[in-house]
């Protein structure tokens, strides 16, 4: 019987770059960033799924302002199921370039090769010839075969950018391809190949004339039959008003047959973090357990500008006027 499958996901995309496009890599409005995003999905449902992400990236041509940007990032990337069970590692590389086309325009395009391995512990798995009618005894012989480990396996993703941004508007918008050369994943000696994933961002932040940071975003994910879209955005608003120092977060993502998700975070001067709870409205919550998923995401970002520049209420690189808005 062929199966398919799917890469995981975060409900916070627009806090996972490396995740989302790899020609995003660099559009980050500091020197080098650090960031992470972590996921407990369906933790109450007896199918929890486990999600962590760590990323970093730099700058290594280009820090001048206006000037071409090359950067390079990493990321890992640990997802558990089936209550540890089954685990798949990612560890990425990604190398992205930003040409500027003039004051406002600004084109990128970024590649992206990815290691990943996948195991699966039998010791934590029970299966019907286990049953003794007083429970499952792991001691007597499942009948399956013992299959621990799936062959490593390479894929490779590519991603292009185009931005406009003027002293108080930035909107981006992007496509990427992950898993392009269809890798095979396969604990068996069959052929199982992956499926590409097809992936487009979009994303609209406006700065107010007052302490008002305004953003809308869009994400799409196609890979297989499976596709999805997310849209929503979110208003931050700085406590000191004059001062970008400490700003406050609130919103919500709508996701297509699936959840809502309010968002709150703060941003205290180059910090970041964000949470968000799924409220599922599909089908998944007609059971006797409605599913919970909850996700924390975090922003760490360096730059050479003096402390007496505000940071950057939303994550972009561009500066007008002393606030950098792309």
């Amino acid at each position: 019987m062929d199966t398919k499958g799917q890469d995981p996901h975060f409900s916070q995309f627009f806090m996972a770059p490396h995740f989302v496009n790899p020609a995003r890599v660099g559009t980050l409005y500091g020197d080098w960033s650090v960031m992470g995003n972590f996921r407990q999905q369906w933790a109450n449902a007896g199918t929890a799924f486990h999600t962590q992400a760590l990323a970093a990236e730099a700058k290594v041509m280009g820090l001048e302002e206006g000037s071409n940007v090359f950067a390079i990032g990493f990321s890992m990337m640990n997802d558990q199921s089936m209550k540890g069970a089954f685990r798949s590692n990612y560890a990425s590389a990604t190398a992205a370039y930003h040409l500027q086309l003039d004051d406002h325009n600004r084109f990128g395009a970024g590649f992206q090769g990815s290691y990943s391995k996948r195991t699966l512990d039998f010791t934590r798995l029970s299966f019907g010839e286990q049953f003794t009618g007083r429970g499952f005894d792991l001691a007597v012989p499942s009948g399956e075969p013992m299959i621990y480990n799936m062959p490593a396996f390479l894929s490779v993703a590519t991603g292009l950018n185009y931005s406009y941004s003027t002293r108080n508007f930035n909107a981006d918008i992007g496509l990427a391809v992950y898993d392009l050369n269809r890798p095979n994943q396969s604990f068996l000696n069959r052929i199982n190949r992956l499926e590409p994933r097809y992936t487009f961002n979009m994303n609209m932040d406006y700065l107010t004339e007052g302490s008002i940071v305004l953003n809308a975003s869009g994400f799409f994910h196609l890979q297989t039959i499976q596709s999805y879209f997310a849209l929503g955005g979110s208003m931050g608003l700085a406590v000191s008003p004059g001062s970008w120092d400490k700003i406050l977060y609130a919103g919500g993502w709508f996701r297509e047959g699936d959840v809502f998700l309010p968002y709150v975070g703060m941003q205290v001067n180059d910090v970041r973090v964000g949470l968000t709870y799924d409220v599922t409205y599909s089908k998944q919550n007609k059971g006797p357990t409605n599913p919970q998923s909850v996700e924390i995401s975090f922003l760490y970002t360096r730059s050479r500008q003096p402390r007496n520049a505000p940071p950057c209420p939303i994550p972009r690189r561009h500066m007008r006027d002393n606030i950098r808005l792309y």
